[in-house]
């Protein structure tokens, strides 16, 4: 019950004790009683319940969300020039000017349909955490707390699929998206320049020689040049921040307090990163985000951000996280929405499946106001 909500624990309770002078254990599985556990709106209802994994990148920077009935998502990329207005003599004509051009992309949004399966085993057992002396739940209950179980089980892992997609985007501007049947990569075409390797004595780890303050100058500087926008945020991994604040430069300017550049002040925030205060010689918020996830191919969990990084970039820009049509003829053929559960059985052997489909795209529609610095090495 980890991963569920309060609200959904309270709407399991309150389902199982309707269920149960109801319901036998056929209704468990969907055939009988009043209330269906496995009908797709009431699936749906408890998705839109659940509190959802840690989302720190998707909660900074991809905050609005865009449903789609096909299965292509199309977006307009447009870079602006800074044109200046044409000198002409009074006498002469107006000067006609281009309009601004813009280029469209379009990308099919990658497709995960995780399931969970159960047998009436899975009803007739203790389970966890179910104390062996006392009476047991009844089927039905079992049934309740197992769908919502699975539910949030499956929510959980496609929001955090979701959160590595954000991760890959900001450092380094696309996505690889590989797994069973598909093998392609979504590019969003992060300039060169955006994408830092500092070298040599412009390490980080050099305290003597490498200036971390003034390439956060240069930094912001630049997206500001490329996209118009300030920045607002800098994301650090965990070793990027321990030499930012261990190195001599930044404790001598923080601690001037007749300057006044900035303040260090670590506290926690609900979305799993870790704030450290803002640093006014540059205009930025200043985040630690330690979350990591598990990595299939070699079977060990990788941090989000990469220690040695640094993210920056501005909440003004224009991102979204888009999700595709759903591919369900249970649907009528397609449905614009992010997550569509369904349930069926299998006779032999007698099995119930639970599966939610989703078809996210986390995309970065002005990339020039992100940059990725790998200050160490």
């Amino acid at each position: 019950m980890k991963y569920i909500s309060r609200f959904w624990m309270l709407l399991v309770a309150c389902l199982a004790a309707a269920l149960q002078p109801l319901c036998t254990l056929n209704a468990a599985f969907g055939q009988r009683g009043d209330i269906d556990l496995f009908d797709t709106r009431t699936m749906l209802r408890a998705l839109e319940q659940m509190k959802p994994v840690r989302t720190f990148l998707l909660d900074t920077f991809f905050k609005t969300v865009e449903t789609s009935t096909t299965k292509n998502v199309d977006i307009d990329i447009q870079k602006g020039k800074r044109k200046l207005a044409p000198f002409v003599a009074p006498r002469m004509q107006g000067k006609v000017m281009d309009r601004l051009g813009f280029t469209t992309r379009s990308y099919t949004p990658p497709y995960v349909k995780p399931k969970m399966v159960t047998t009436a085993q899975d009803f007739l057992t203790r389970s966890m955490g179910e104390h062996i002396y006392q009476a047991g739940d009844t089927a039905a209950q079992r049934a309740a707390k197992q769908v919502g179980k699975d539910l949030a089980y499956l929510e959980e892992i496609i929001t955090r699929r979701e959160e590595w997609m954000a991760s890959q985007l900001l450092q380094t501007g696309k996505v690889a998206i590989v797994g069973d049947g598909v093998d392609d990569e979504i590019d969003f075409g992060m300039d060169a320049t955006h994408i830092i390797t500092l070298t040599g004595n412009d390490l980080w780890s050099d305290q003597t020689n490498s200036t971390p303050l003034e390439d956060l100058r240069a930094w912001r500087r630049l997206i500001l040049k490329d996209s118009g926008l300030n920045s607002t945020d800098v994301i650090m991994g965990s070793d990027a921040i321990d030499s930012f604040l261990d190195h001599p430069d930044v404790q001598n300017k923080l601690d001037t307090r007749r300057i006044d550049l900035g303040q260090i002040d670590p506290r926690q925030v609900p979305a799993g990163a870790i704030y450290y205060g803002r640093i006014k010689d540059v205009a930025l918020d200043l985040w630690v985000y330690d979350e990591w996830y598990y990595d299939e191919d070699t079977s060990t969990e990788k941090p989000l951000i990469d220690t040695k990084k640094v993210v920056m970039g501005s909440t003004q820009a224009r991102t979204a996280k888009h999700y595709g049509a759903i591919q369900d003829l249970d649907f009528g053929g397609t449905a614009s929405v992010p997550r569509f559960p369904k349930s069926w059985t299998e006779k032999d052997p007698s099995v119930r499946f639970i599966m939610v489909q989703s078809a996210p795209l986390v995309s970065l529609h002005q990339v020039d106001a992100f940059i990725c610095a790998a200050v160490l090495s």
